[in-house]
């Protein structure tokens, strides 16, 4: 009785482990930025900055794990700034760094033939 009760609770351990762990979907990411000023008078001194990053990395394993060829990346970066000064003697200074890098790495069977 005590194995056949293990056997079960494994089973169902197993059918219930999150498989999707390793399915690679699709990944999204949108980023926006803004920033705007106005300044009046003199000597005004205006900074904005966006720093804008992101990073997408999918690995598959074909042959091993099933359905995890890297799918879809998407990147969506949009920033803006926007300045009024008015006056004498004023300054501006306004800087926009956006970086995306995305990696797909697929090893078609490469694992296959150690784990079977």
């Amino acid at each position: 009785m005590k194995k056949s009760t293990f056997g079960i609770l494994a089973t169902a351990a197993l059918v219930l482990s999150p498989v999707a762990a390793f399915a690679q979907q699709a990944q999204t990411n949108i980023q926006k930025a803004s920033n705007s000023a106005a300044a009046i008078g003199n000597g005004n001194t205006i900074f904005q900055n966006i720093d804008q990053t992101n990073f997408q990395n999918q690995f598959g394993a074909d042959g091993y794990f099933p359905s995890t060829d890297p799918q879809e990346q998407v990147s969506v970066q949009d920033a803006s700034n926007a300045a009024a000064a008015v006056g004498n003697f004023n300054t501006i200074f306004q800087n926009v760094d956006q970086s995306n890098v995305q990696n797909q790495y697929d090893v078609n069977g490469y694992f296959a033939p150690y784990f079977h």
